[in-house]
């Protein structure tokens, strides 16, 4: 790190952030950047901040799911299903178990057997319209109007709510079940007896992980003590997870029943809920691939072009209409041979400070392959061009909003100008002045020979200089680049001296 900001200041102070290949580069980032910043600003960080909230929690709740598919459904099919999920709400209402009328009426087929129940979940693992009515609800409600999703319509009952940790880290001792040929257990007494007697070992003080490494049967983790590292909720089968996420940091349990077998578990580190700062990427790169971020984009897009006043130019639409080939699809048109150099300056939608030229559609299209298999009708045509158009707006948006300014944008920005200044250093004080001759070559290939010989036919060969020529001039490129550096990067540190602060080293590694 020291290294890079040493390159850095000097090619700084060198005045080489001014020079035209950096400020071309810096120019068609900061196009891009600046508009996926304003949207990080306006649209995702507004909902992640709710999601973090709402994910330091984890709720468990049962439901009863009635069939409703989103498309093909006749207007009879709608009628019976919701009075399907009206007859079973009433049921409730008449004080009915929730466990019997999941059983009686519920399309989920694992209510037969457990109720409804969905076990623990937070925040971003169920669908939208569910997961908002489940997390208004307090504890023992359910819901007295059905939720429509994807899915179906749901009755929800929210059976648990309390705070979550990030995770757990345990051991466990396994005793697995005997099983004869068809896979029958047998002998289950003796198994349990076996169990019970290892528990009373690990009460009666002796060390879990050495207990574990003598008779624990999970080949995975006896040899480990145990130890299954750390795991989230919902990773283990549910009668250990359970009983694991119940127990306290040094807290071991009873004997815990599985398909495996028994278990005897022990928590030996909880991870507490981070703060938001330190969740702060992972919950945006999270939200960014859920339903509810396309939808606030599309709403912020449309907000954005109305404010700046973006229309399709009818005459530019006509002209592009009539160049190309309804009967095609976007992707079978060759554009060089529809539109000379001369056309593509035509404009084909404006906005305030702006517009959108036929180059910019063509641009477009080039990089943008949604509508690429569909037909280049006038319906298609449009929906390309704003397209094209969602970018420049946008950037018009935030120029406006005085996004530059923003501290955080501006550390990001100076951290991508410095990756491009130290890329720029290395080639110019560094790279460009390696020579490597063919006399260099030759005496390393013979030098090192051995690196190139290899066994064929119980034979030993060397490969030919010609056919390592290539591997050998990286090889000393490498070499000389890293001699070069030192030099380089010795007197740097000569020039603007530097001081490690120690003290602030142990006291953030003291653990």
């Amino acid at each position: 790190l020291v290294k890079f900001r040493l390159k850095v200041k000097d090619a700084r102070e060198r005045g080489l952030l001014e020079s035209e290949d950096i400020q071309k580069d810096l120019k068609q980032y900061q196009e891009n950047f600046l508009t996926s910043f304003l949207i990080d600003k306006e649209v995702v960080e507004p909902e992640i901040k709710e999601l973090y909230e709402k994910k330091e929690y984890e709720v468990r709740a049962s439901h009863i799911l009635v069939n409703l598919p989103q498309q093909g459904y006749s207007p009879e099919d709608s009628i019976k299903a919701y009075q399907k999920a009206t007859d079973a709400i009433n049921k409730l209402k008449d004080g009915v178990a929730f466990e019997e009328v999941a059983a009686e009426f519920s399309d989920d087929m694992s209510a037969k057997q457990n109720g409804g129940d969905l076990y623990y979940f937070t925040a971003g693992m169920t669908v939208p319209e569910f997961e908002n009515a489940i997390f208004k609800m307090n504890k023992g409600d359910y819901t007295k109007e059905p939720i429509r999703t994807q899915f179906g319509l749901h009755i929800v009952k929210l059976t648990d709510k309390k705070k979550r940790s990030e995770g757990i880290k345990a051991s466990h001792i396994l005793i697995q079940d005997k099983k004869d040929s068809m896979g029958v257990v047998i002998d289950s007494l003796g198994t349990y007896e076996t169990a019970k007697q290892v528990l009373a070992r690990i009460k009666n003080g002796e060390d879990f992980s050495k207990v574990a490494l003598e008779v624990s049967e999970d080949p995975g983790s006896a040899q480990k003590g145990g130890d299954l590292g750390f795991f989230d909720r919902r990773r283990m089968v549910q009668p250990f997870d359970s009983v694991a996420f119940l127990l306290k940091e040094g807290e071991i349990s009873d004997l815990v029943r599985t398909p495996f077998g028994w278990h005897i578990i022990k928590v030996t580190e909880i991870k507490p809920y981070s703060p938001f700062e330190k969740q702060k990427d992972a919950l945006k790169n999270e939200f960014k691939k859920g339903p509810v971020f396309k939808a606030d984009y599309t709403k912020f897009l449309e907000k954005s072009k109305k404010e700046m006043d973006f229309k399709i130019n009818e005459e530019g639409l006509s002209f592009l209409v009539s160049k190309f080939d309804s009967t095609k699809p976007l992707s079978g048109l060759n554009m060089d041979s529809l539109i000379s150099e001369s056309e593509r300056s035509k404009v084909v939608a404006t906005f305030k400070g702006g517009d959108i030229k036929i180059s910019d559609v063509i641009t477009y299209l080039s990089v943008n392959r949604e509508n690429s298999g569909s037909l280049a009708n006038p319906e298609t045509i449009k929906k390309v061009i704003n397209g094209a158009a969602d970018t420049p707006v946008l950037y018009k948006i935030a120029l406006k909003d005085n996004i530059e300014n923003d501290p955080e944008y501006i550390a990001q920005m100076t951290e991508y100008e410095n990756g491009l200044l130290s890329f720029k250093v290395d080639q110019e004080e560094l790279w460009r002045k390696i020579k490597i001759t063919q006399e260099d070559m030759q005496k390393y290939y013979e030098a090192n020979s051995g690196k190139y010989s290899f066994t064929y036919s119980g034979k030993v060969k060397t490969r030919d200089f010609e056919e390592v020529k290539s591997e050998i001039s990286n090889t000393l490129q490498q070499e000389q680049f890293t001699i070069m550096e030192k030099t380089y990067v010795d007197n740097l540190r000569a020039k603007y001296p530097v001081k490690v602060n120690e003290a602030i080293l142990i006291e953030a590694f003291k653990e």
